[in-house]
């Protein structure tokens, strides 16, 4: 019998989710990631613990936190006036939030079971079987804790309900190993083709990930190539045409899913003390994605676009 009170850290459970794999499904975010994408939407999940965030916009300058902080990490301005933190001093110990009435200092991440993740995914076990849709482990990355996420997997696949994680491929076998008798569909998020600039990109080389997606291929799980286009930095013909021959080369490659570049996540990095290192983009038009299906089709590889209750295959 399987021990469903292991535990793991989450930021969010997003319900009713139409871009994270097939069908409608429920999207669970857990923390932790081994890289640190320059474009990254997500920051928020690249640690593993509870981390502080302040929102300053929504501070009122009342200064009920700052004797709270055991780190003094709190810094006051003048009375009705936001106050500073200052992450260098912070160690996330969450102190200050039950202080906050108005939401400026919140943790983002909750340790819960995989029971409790379970409890509310399946709520919505109706809509899974009427789209053809499940359940996704997102992130950060689900190889972060695999026996929290392996365990998630095996409660929903006793229900029949579809699984799913969007994953960069990187970790040990070990870790994947806990997830794979579970596992419906690998979404792997692929960065770049070529190991120099995917470790100036991501600060990892793709190695690991690249023996990953042919270990994950051998043991017969569907995989859909993900890539986040990124103009001027893996957007062009060449880069694509060697992730689509790593795709066509996949005994269980579904085909490629293509995503635009976009800053939705740009503000989140003051909220946790960073900055957005990638120099801001021009957003992509609309016209962009189409402009890249279209020449991309010539790789006689599937293009995946996940919309709800249909997935396209081009």
């Amino acid at each position: 019998m399987k021990d469903t009170m292991i535990s793991g850290c989450i930021t969010n459970i997003e319900r009713y989710t139409l871009h994270d794999g097939p069908g409608i499904r429920t999207t669970v975010f857990l923390k932790g990631c081994p890289l640190q994408c320059l474009w990254c939407s997500n920051p928020e999940t690249q640690i593993k613990d509870a981390q502080l965030a302040y929102f300053r916009e929504r501070c009122i300058g009342c200064q009920r936190c700052i004797d709270i902080c055991p780190q003094q990490a709190l810094i006051p301005q003048v009375l009705d006036q936001p106050i500073d933190v200052d992450f260098n001093l912070c160690d996330n110990c969450g102190a200050c939030v039950s202080a906050c009435h108005q939401n400026a200092l919140v943790m983002i991440g909750k340790w819960v079971s995989a029971e409790e993740v379970f409890h509310i995914v399946k709520r919505d076990i109706v809509f899974y079987r009427h789209s053809k849709g499940g359940v996704t482990l997102s992130g950060g990355e689900p190889l972060c804790q695999a026996a929290f996420a392996g365990e998630i997997l095996r409660l929903c696949q006793q229900k029949q309900i579809h699984t799913a994680i969007q994953s960069c491929a990187y970790g040990e076998k070990n870790e994947i190993d806990k997830i794979l008798p579970y596992l419906d569909l690998a979404i792997i998020d692929f960065k770049h083709i070529h190991p120099t600039a995917h470790q100036e990109f991501t600060g990892q080389t793709n190695d690991l990930i690249l023996e990953n997606i042919l270990y994950i291929d051998q043991q017969n799980v569907p995989i859909i190539i993900q890539i986040p286009l990124i103009p001027g930095y893996n957007d062009s013909d060449e880069v694509l045409c060697s992730a689509f021959e790593l795709a066509r080369g996949l005994k269980h490659g579904l085909g490629v899913s293509l995503l635009t570049y976009h800053t939705l996540g740009v503000s989140k990095y003051k909220s946790i003390g960073r900055s957005y290192e990638l120099p801001l983009l021009e957003v992509p038009s609309t016209d962009y994605l189409q402009e890249k299906i279209k020449r991309c089709k010539r790789y006689q590889v599937p293009i995946i676009q996940f919309m709800g209750d249909d997935t396209a295959y081009d």
